[in-house]
């Protein structure tokens, strides 16, 4: 009888270390952070996680029940086998040293397995018992405010209401975050796009009215089928009573041209505006062919979201 004893307080305290030792809140993650997991486990696993998200309140309840009546049994056998002011102590001290084992990563990591074996006994378990939750109470779900990823955060965010952001300090913070993964290609205008002029243009009259109705302050002059040659200002030309007659925009362009790759990061993009102090620069992919142009103003509706078409 008293080996049998033995055997059930062995049990016993093992079942407690493994309870004690199994770590629920790896598993206590956002809507948002479980898609993310999802998206990377088999579909076997992905409505047994999903179940384990929904019920994981009750779970931790049921894990709390556990060690409770677990303990209760440790305290009785104890006292049966030695007394009950030893077992009294005695329990005390096989809790104290249960607790420093279910610290150690060894045991947390068997402890972590066996439960995703088990997780399907588990989470019928927890559904069994529902009626018992209903008067114990079950506990909240409370997820950490601190994001764990970028999608997160930028979910995180979408999510927050107006009394916290205003819709332009919400669209300045995506647009900073969205910029980190965006590069020259993302924020150029095209080729095709560009209003440009062609070196030989006379600067008459009808010319510059067209240059001045585009909206534009610098026009990048280049030649039909042909590479850019200068970069045309308005502010060159502004004072039209000084302009000799038939002068060209090859006459008065200018000649520094900047070239940047498409698949320059928008952080270089910044360094290479404040060292060359333009307003425009050219892009070409990596066959050097020019494919688009980037101003300022492009750089700075991406970085600070304010710059409107």
């Amino acid at each position: 009888m008293r080996m049998a004893l033995w055997v059930v307080l062995v049990l016993d305290q093992l079942f407690i270390l493994l309870i004690g030792s199994m770590r629920l809140e790896r598993f206590n993650v956002s809507d948002i952070a479980l898609k993310d997991q999802l998206s990377d486990l088999p579909a076997s696993l992905t409505k047994i996680r999903r179940q384990l998200h929904k019920l994981l309140p009750e779970v931790k309840l049921l894990q709390q029940v556990e060690l409770v009546l677990a303990g209760v049994v440790a305290v009785v056998l104890w006292g049966t086998l030695f007394g009950m002011f030893m077992g009294a102590l005695l329990t005390i001290v096989s809790l104290m040293i249960i607790k420093i084992l279910s610290r150690v990563l060894f045991v947390q990591k068997y402890a972590s397995d066996l439960f995703d074996k088990t997780v399907e006994s588990v989470l019928w378990a927890a559904n069994f018992f529902r009626p018992l939750w209903r008067v114990l109470g079950t506990p909240k779900r409370v997820v950490s405010a601190t994001p764990s990823s970028l999608h997160e955060l930028v979910d995180l965010l979408n999510n927050l209401p107006l009394t916290v952001l205003t819709s332009t300090q919400h669209d300045r913070l995506l647009a900073v975050i969205d910029s980190e993964t965006k590069v020259v290609k993302d924020v150029m205008t095209p080729k095709a796009k560009v209003v440009s002029v062609v070196p030989s243009a006379t600067l008459g009259p009808i010319v510059l009215s067209d240059l001045q109705k585009s909206g534009h302050g610098y026009f990048p002059v280049v030649a039909k089928k042909s590479e850019p040659e200068g970069i045309l200002s308005l502010g060159d030309i502004a004072d039209i009573h000084n302009v000799k007659t038939h002068t060209t925009v090859r006459d008065i362009m200018g000649t520094q041209l900047i070239w940047v790759e498409e698949d320059t990061s928008l952080q270089e993009l910044v360094q290479a505006f404040l060292q060359e102090k333009q307003y425009l620069m050219f892009v070409r992919n990596l066959n050097g062919d020019f494919t688009g142009i980037v101003t300022i103003a492009d750089l700075l509706r991406q970085l600070i979201g304010v710059v409107k078409e």
